[in-house]
């Protein structure tokens, strides 16, 4: 990954003129794209080009298309996307590429889209980091426990990334299950927040007073975490109810990393989106300055089942738990804080 930023950075130390690139994320009112925008905008300044970071207030495929077509319009230099809908964000992306604007996808793919490089998390590794952290869990809180019963937390249900997470997830459960002869059970299908962190937490209490006999509960994202400690602690029945639920969820904003330390939440898998801003940028400057075939000729090539070949940059997780959360701290606090 460092080989591959200093390549690029390379390339892009050219000169730069007036060139403008947008990130649009899947919204603006959650705090985990706050890195992902401070990466942008480090990259911006360090390639003399401007960035725009613009998406709904709240997420919403619809509205995410509308103004992204408005930057079409503009004629931006390059598009980077965190699809909300995978299949609803294809016709802007066809608009873009036949206009000429190079499109590439972060944090969340559109299959099939024509986009040019997805750039982000392995979502299905990611959730089976995710499973294997709530393996660990298990046998070091209810090893005697031959039923466990979990509920999942989601955003989106049709986002991409979220359900490569959510099948990662499940997939090394099973494995567990398999392994150990213990029976995992899904109280119902993942419950979904819409990426909002007031609906999470709501959710949370909701679910978690219907179902007494919960053991834990997996969350693809980290939309309830952001919330205060207290809040989240509520929400889970208090902290004695807390403390003895099997919680798993993504990132490491310093809410979350908070809860950690409180023991209030078990585990978390942190993405990067520092890097993915960071990267994205420099990405999409690289395709205009000298091209997206030289470009795609050094990036990280993955073959298809059908044989094709695609173009991915892995920016890899991180586990935390109370054993090193220590570490992850002063990170947090600077990458997450807007600029």
């Amino acid at each position: 990954m460092k080989r591959l930023l200093v390549v690029l950075l390379i390339l892009g130390s050219v000169c730069a003129f007036s060139q403008t690139f947008l990130l649009s994320p899947k919204s603006l009112n959650n705090p985990y794209w706050f890195a992902a925008e401070n990466g942008m905008k480090d990259a911006a300044t360090a390639l003399g080009v401007q960035a725009i970071f613009d998406a709904p207030i709240e997420a919403d495929a619809a509205e995410q298309a509308q103004k992204i077509q408005t930057y079409i319009i503009r004629g931006v230099n390059g598009i980077g996307i965190s699809p909300n809908d995978p299949e609803a964000i294809k016709f802007i992306i066809k608009t873009a590429l036949d206009r000429k604007i190079p499109v590439i996808t972060f944090d969340s793919d559109s299959p099939g889209s024509g986009r040019y490089v997805y750039l982000g998390t392995n979502n299905y590794n990611a959730g089976y980091s995710a499973g294997e952290l709530m393996s660990s869990l298990i046998d070091q809180y209810k090893p005697e426990k031959e039923t466990l019963n979990f509920a999942i937390l989601t955003g989106g249900l049709a986002a991409v990334n979220l359900n490569e997470r959510i099948a990662g997830f499940k997939d090394a459960m099973e494995n567990y299950s398999m392994k150990t002869g213990k029976k995992i059970v899904y109280v119902a299908d993942p419950f979904p927040c819409n990426d909002d962190t007031a609906v999470a937490i709501q959710v949370l209490t909701d679910v978690t007073r219907r179902y007494p006999n919960l053991d834990g509960w997996f969350a693809s994202g980290g939309w309830p975490l952001f919330a205060p400690v207290n809040t989240v602690v509520n929400a889970l029945g208090g902290m004695e109810k807390a403390q003895s639920l099997l919680t798993v969820g993504f990132d490491t904003l310093p809410p979350e990393l908070e809860l950690i330390k409180a023991n209030a939440w078990k585990g978390l898998v942190g993405q990067r989106p520092y890097d993915m801003g960071y990267l994205s940028v420099v990405v999409l400057y690289n395709m205009y300055k000298i091209g997206v075939d030289k470009t795609l000729q050094l990036l990280p090539q993955v073959t298809l089942e059908d044989g094709s070949v695609d173009y991915i940059i892995d920016t890899g997780v991180d586990v935390v738990t109370k054993d090193n959360v220590d570490e992850f701290f002063e990170f947090a606090n600077k990458v997450y804080t807007k600029k």
